[in-house]
């Protein structure tokens, strides 16, 4: 049986299970290959996995918001995952009480590090607004068997340390997808990031790379490995700062993605008044420059620009190959 959980308590019907299961362990074994939390549970969840054999998870996904007491507490369960494909835990917040208590924020860290470096088979790891990480990302890496297929870490505050370990990281070599969405390279060494795509050029597939404060004196470092990516379908580098110049580059640089079906970029920054409004000429104007540098080149499939938000439909201003503007994208 595979279990989601989208309620903070057990229904009475899972707690008749977990009953009847437990009174015969000894005869009966139960297999759950994909195990999903939907809420922040009331119940010890570590109990419930008491009827389960941990080692056939295949499959976990936190996608509620939990606090870091639940999962460090939760965490021994995780570590006895051997088997686990797939791991997906978004937004993991601090509780109050524990933003003075040193001790036991320590405690949390290393409980819930220790026991992800358990993980040694992981393919597809999942970690969107989890703060535990920083400085702390080669502990979770450095132990798995085989190689990653899928890395998206988003809304994450990584060190230098750790941009530097990813660069060189065995386990990254064959991703298909990346995602560092919301990781800001503003005070992070942007070199890194360009290496980390100099050796997924042969397998890289998804880039994601939204809202992590671009600019442009970063995409020259970024362009020569991001041009020879010729898996890649996907690219996504909407809410970053690039004027016109630097995203006319980046467009030419993408000469041999041949496969590209869809690609989201940043309106320049010309497109804004002083105040960051955005211009509907200048919008329309510029994106439209854009998109015939783009099909001097090669012809696109997909193609958006995205804005800020718009005032005036308090959406973001969208312009695509059939010049559709003001689009209000949530």
């Amino acid at each position: 049986m595979n279990l989601s959980l989208n309620s903070s308590h057990l229904c009475k019907y899972l707690e008749y299970f977990h009953c009847w299961a437990q009174q015969r362990k000894d005869v009966l074994q139960v297999i759950c290959e994909k195990l999903e939390f939907g809420a922040l549970p009331v119940y010890n969840p570590l109990e419930l996995l008491e009827v389960f054999e941990p080692s056939y998870i295949q499959e976990l996904e936190v996608n509620a918001c939990w606090d870091m007491r639940t999962l460090a507490k939760f965490s021994p369960g995780l570590g006895q995952m051997k088997t686990l494909q797939k791991l997906c835990i978004k937004e993991i917040f601090m509780p109050l009480n524990c933003f003075s208590n040193r001790e036991m924020k320590e405690w949390c860290f290393t409980q819930i590090i220790s026991q992800l470096s358990q993980l040694k088979n992981l393919q597809h790891l999942y970690l969107n607004r989890v703060f535990f990480l920083n400085s702390r990302l080669d502990q979770v890496l450095r132990y798995l068997e085989s190689p990653l297929e899928t890395l998206a870490i988003t809304g994450c505050t990584l060190s230098e340390s750790d941009m530097s370990y990813l660069s060189q990281c065995p386990s990254v070599h064959r991703l298909t997808h990346l995602d560092l969405s919301g990781v800001t390279f503003v005070n992070l060494s942007h070199p890194l990031l360009g290496r980390l795509l100099e050796r997924l050029t042969s397998t890289l597939q998804t880039l994601k790379l939204e809202g992590c404060m671009l600019m442009d004196f970063q995409m020259g470092v970024i362009l020569p490995a991001l041009s020879q990516c010729c898996q890649l379908v996907e690219v996504n580098f909407m809410k970053n700062f690039l004027s016109l110049t630097s995203l006319k580059k980046l467009l030419q640089h993408t000469v041999n993605l041949t496969q590209l079906t869809l690609e989201m970029y940043p309106a320049p920054d010309e497109v804004y008044d002083d105040i960051g409004d955005v211009l509907p000429h200048r919008f329309a104007q510029f994106c439209c420059e854009l998109l015939e540098t783009l099909r001097a080149i090669r012809q696109p499939n997909e193609v958006y620009f995205v804005s800020k938000k718009c005032v005036d439909c308090r959406g973001f201003c969208v312009y695509d190959q059939e010049a559709s503007l003001c689009s209000c994208w949530e």
